[in-house]
């Protein structure tokens, strides 16, 4: 039961009140302190008391699958067609995946949270929530739509959180129980961590690698390089944890580029998990062994991010640096440009000339004058295989609207401002299709301890 799981069941209590909420054995780590302040108002039955029990219906939440629900059937002592003869009604928001518990009637949406999707039904029956209930259910929110920034938000999410803080729902809990790390060995080692990380470009992704060599296994070290992943920013992050005394070691990787296959890159490794986020434990392998292996490896087998050939275009428009200002005004004005790169001769870029640079020459009447004389000189630029990232981040950083390619001094390209833009929407939807299939894929199988 993770954060989003507890949060539906709190709201489907509302909906079925004469119903009982029943706990799985397995809490996620990080729901742990929510569920262990909350208990006596949660007051979820031990799975184990469904033993014995004649159940007329189940309600199911946040999964359709019926491997994560085969804990309660076996306590019912349901047959291996997985059939319990009670009503089974199905609470679900991640429509990729399988659906195969039989008999059940599924209500889904494709909403951000699990919890939203209890939340639009409390809605439409105008529904008030008690305080606590609203607190936990914001935390199941927040927790599921990585405070509204994942690619799944919707505007329903907004407005069932909007109704827990109607309810009442306290900010500063949720914000404490959405603190990843909170021993103080864990913030000692994410501090260690950050200290140790070296930056890596490999096929235009930016990498981050950490080595560290501890006594012996900590626990929550997933966690640790999930923080150092979420505050740097990289393509990815490969992190080596070598226990001495146990001559063991533990790499813990997490990617949001889909040209970055967790599992292809650590094949050698035995890895599990999925394309985004994957782990290895090794034995009787040096942890310095393990990390310069993997060195190696990702040196030679990452495919390339994509470049600024990627979203270039291959002949822009381009302007001369004899031409007057009025002449290149006139120019900007029927191509629709906001700027153009100036060229001289052979085509070398010389300069880049903007609206603004040109209403300078208009405010003191020098309309006549030529190009050459109110461009910028040596304008910021990039080459065919400057990577999306630095594309991206000369865009934020500088006040441009195009940004020349460059190869060999000449002009080859232009990348638009816009054209970064739409390039990047194609990818937000391509990515969230490839998350999409790995959730398919993924959904239901419970990691190993130590693992993702």
């Amino acid at each position: 039961m993770d954060l989003d799981c507890i949060g539906s069941m709190v709201l489907a209590r509302y909906l079925f009140p004469d119903h009982r909420p029943v706990a799985s054995r397995r809490v996620h780590p990080v729901a742990r302190p929510l569920y262990h302040l909350f208990a006596d108002r949660l007051g979820f039955l031990p799975v184990e008391q469904l033993r014995g029990q004649n159940v007329e219906r189940i309600v199911v939440v946040d999964t359709r699958v019926l491997r994560r629900v085969e804990e309660f059937l076996w306590h019912l002592s349901v047959p291996a067609s997985g059939r319990s003869g009670a009503d089974v009604l199905v609470f679900d928001h991640h429509p990729g995946d399988t659906s195969d518990i039989p008999g059940a009637v599924i209500r889904e949406k494709p909403v951000g949270a699990n919890t939203t999707l209890l939340g639009l039904e409390l809605l439409r029956r105008s529904v008030t929530l008690d305080p606590d209930d609203a607190t936990i259910a914001l935390t199941g929110i927040y927790a599921d739509t990585g405070n509204f920034t994942h690619e799944n938000v919707q505007h329903a999410d907004f407005q069932v959180a909007a109704l827990c803080l109607q309810s009442g729902a306290s900010l500063n809990l949720v914000r404490s129980f959405l603190r990843p790390l909170r021993e103080v060995q864990q913030l000692a080692l994410l501090h260690e961590t950050m200290n140790r990380l070296t930056y890596r470009d490999y096929a235009g992704h930016l990498v981050l690698l950490a080595f560290l060599e501890l006594e012996r296994q900590a626990p929550g070290l997933a966690a640790v390089a999930e923080q150092v992943f979420e505050v740097e920013s990289p393509d990815a992050l490969f992190a080596v944890f070598a226990f001495e005394r146990e001559k063991q070691c533990l790499i813990v990787a997490r990617s949001r580029s889909r040209e970055i296959d967790l599992l292809e890159c650590l094949a050698p490794f035995g890895a599990a998990g999925h394309a985004l986020a994957s782990s290895a434990a090794l034995k009787d392998r040096t942890g310095r062994q393990v990390f310069e292996e993997l060195e190696r490896r990702l040196a030679g087998s990452l495919r390339p991010a994509p470049t600024a050939s990627s979203l270039m275009q291959p002949e822009p428009f381009a302007l001369h640096p004899e031409q007057t200002l009025s002449d290149a005004a006139q120019a900007l004005e029927r191509a629709g440009r906001s700027g153009a790169p100036v060229l001289g001769a052979e085509g070398l870029l010389e300069g880049y000339l903007s609206r603004q640079d040109i209403e300078k020459g208009r405010r003191v009447s020098r309309m006549q004058a030529p190009v050459r004389a109110y461009m910028t000189r040596n304008p910021i630029a990039v080459t065919p295989s400057s990577p999306l990232r630095e594309i991206g981040q000369l865009f934020a950083d500088h006040s441009i609207s195009s940004l020349p390619v460059v190869e060999g001094g000449r002009l080859a390209g232009l990348v638009r401002r816009e054209d970064y833009l739409r390039f990047m929407d194609e990818r937000r939807l391509e990515d969230r299709e490839f998350l999409e299939r790995l959730r398919a894929k993924s959904r239901g199988e419970q990691p190993a301890e130590g693992q993702p």
